[in-house]
């Protein structure tokens, strides 16, 4: 595990402090507002879930995948995948 990795209980109580509760809701308003998500590929997980949100949510998604891309079947869920920023910039108009 990497040297930022904190204990279980460490991250719950540090999830709850006052600063990570007003970034959360700051991104989370964010994220209602925004009608068009786009995840690009290498990310973390909070991306990811994001991602998830939002294809839940009804808004429209695009990935942008590297190459080499891991398969990741998950990644059907959302409206589109494209393999460049040419062709993302495509997608979005």
């Amino acid at each position: 595990k990497g040297a930022d990795w904190e204990t279980a209980d460490e991250y719950l109580r540090m999830v709850d402090h006052p600063v990570a509760v007003a970034g959360f809701e700051s991104d989370f308003d964010a994220m209602e507002r925004a009608d068009t998500f786009v995840l690009v590929l290498p990310c973390g997980k909070s991306a990811h879930l994001e991602l998830g949100w939002a294809a839940g949510a009804g808004k429209r998604t695009i990935i942008l995948l590297e190459n080499p891309v891991e398969p990741e079947l998950m990644y059907r869920m959302v409206d589109q995948m494209v393999v460049s920023i040419p062709e993302m910039l495509r997608a979005l108009r």
